[in-house]
């Protein structure tokens, strides 16, 4: 009985671990994706750092001082 019990259970966990590998349709565009997600697994701060200070100097320059504003009033508010 436990073996029967067993090896079903083995079945649907190898069912449902089994991943198939990513392909998004075109080739450049998988091996872009396969690069950017394995930078990622291994050292995110590397490319989200810059992002977010590129990101907050974008938005200082577009909105101005109003920026600043919103994010006193945000933390005051919560």
């Amino acid at each position: 009985m436990k073996d029967k019990v067993y090896s079903h259970l083995k079945e649907r966990y190898d069912e449902v671990y089994s991943l198939s590998p990513n392909n998004l349709g075109f080739t450049h565009l998988t091996q872009i994706f396969k690069t950017i997600s394995g930078q990622l697994k291994f050292f995110p701060f590397k490319i989200f750092i810059p992002l977010s200070l590129f990101i907050t100097v974008i938005l200082y320059l577009v909105f101005g001082i109003f920026i600043v504003r919103l994010v006193s009033l945000l933390q005051h508010g919560f």
